[in-house]
């Protein structure tokens, strides 16, 4: 089924003050001294600037407070300096991403546009996907763009809480023709005029992708992303029209996952290649300077926490340190902190976990992060961290 990430929306709302603001820009980082496409290589956190107390500090921490935990892994200078599996896991086995699966979909349309596809992301969706339009059609979503998709800004009424707790269906869902389902939705408002975290929006994005490429995200992600970085193995759901599942249930190793965490922190460089184009990370992680309708606070506002699909965090959250991250319910998530060449990857334990049980897992990760991960570096300065 289907999950929402974002039910804790409204919350982070709340922390506005400390949450937006100005996203990261690509950082310039010395390249790594080798690309992990075979394996990542593991080394000692002491090598890399933290105390050597880390593993033992965050293994204390999860066994207190962190029983959900399913793994962690701590990469500096592009060495795993810390890495531990719970609840059964190991390296070897596949996990559920959730929405993080929707920033490796933003990475593929920057890779589509590479090969000379969707490059206008103005273009409205009765060009985009013509027969869904036909007969004039979804008169109300004809200016619809690529651009809106991206930015969860297309208008369609959509509640992620009612998708998650099955009021719009279960699992049956999947065998329909998702992308019909999406477009069946009413309009709340004109596009580009309001901000709301939807997974409708992604899956439209897949669609259009479908139809631009010849070819769904998971066959084109196997024959080109996956293929240069060495992911696998991977399981990637569709729909009963073969149409990938743009916004979540993508599941891969968790090593997997830190890759593309890697890939973004090198400006979208893998082995020395350009694999996503520079301008398009750039792009993605430029937060949304252009006002919007909010629904939590019933006003406009500048959409400054977010990108192209993905989530971008100013530094007085973490001493000083602003990241990047793609983000999925109950604790799945790549944060990446540019400044510090530092990748934190976890995932954590999803099934049955209700809005407010996600929220109590991602509270207790980012306290794992700014209690215990970075009080352990000991080559940089921690400005003081300021906490709502």
């Amino acid at each position: 089924m289907m999950r929402n990430v974002i039910s804790i929306l409204f919350t982070l709302w709340l922390l506005a003050s400390l949450l937006s603001g100005c996203g990261p820009q690509p950082a310039r980082v010395t390249p790594p001294d080798y690309w992990p496409t075979q394996e990542w290589r593991s080394d000692s956190p002491a090598n890399h600037g933290f105390n050597d107390e880390l593993p033992a500090a965050v293994d204390e921490r999860v066994q207190s407070d962190l029983p959900f935990l399913d793994a962690i892994l701590v990469i500096r200078h592009g060495y795993i300096v810390h890495e531990h599996y719970y609840n059964g896991y190991d390296a070897s086995m596949i996990h559920d991403i959730a929405s993080v699966t929707k920033s490796w979909t933003s990475a593929l349309v920057g890779m589509a546009q590479a090969q000379g596809k969707l490059s206008n992301l103005d273009a409205p969706l009765s060009e985009l996907l013509p027969r869904y339009f036909s007969d004039d059609a979804y008169k109300d979503k004809q200016m619809i763009s690529l651009r809106h998709l991206l930015m969860m800004r297309s208008g369609i009424e959509f509640d992620e809480d009612k998708l998650n707790t099955g009021v719009y269906g279960g699992v049956e869902l999947l065998e329909g023709d998702l992308t019909a389902f999406a477009l069946s939705f009413p309009m709340a408002f004109a596009p580009g005029e309001a901000w709301t975290y939807s997974t409708l929006d992604t899956q439209l994005v897949s669609a259009i992708f479908s139809e631009a490429m010849g070819a769904s995200l998971a066959s084109f992600a196997a024959s080109t992303a996956f293929k240069e970085m060495g992911i696998g193995p991977i399981d990637w759901l569709a729909d009963g029209n073969g149409v990938t599942i743009g916004g979540q249930n993508l599941s891969m190793r968790p090593r997997d996952m830190a890759k593309l965490g890697l890939l973004y922190l090198h400006n979208g460089v893998w082995e020395g290649e350009q694999l996503v184009p520079a301008e398009w990370v750039r792009a993605s992680l430029t937060p949304q300077r252009e006002p919007a309708f909010f629904l939590p606070t019933n006003q406009v506002e500048t959409i400054e926490w977010y990108g192209y699909l993905w989530w971008l965090w100013k530094g007085e959250w973490f001493y000083g340190y602003r990241s990047f991250q793609a983000s999925g319910y109950a604790g799945q998530q790549v944060l990446v902190f540019p400044e510090l060449d530092l990748i934190v990857a976890t995932t954590a334990h999803m099934e049955g976990v209700d809005p407010a049980a996600d929220i109590e897992q991602r509270t207790a990760l980012d306290k794992l992060i700014t209690e215990v991960i970075f009080p352990t570096l000991m080559d940089v300065e921690l400005a003081p961290l300021e906490r709502p």
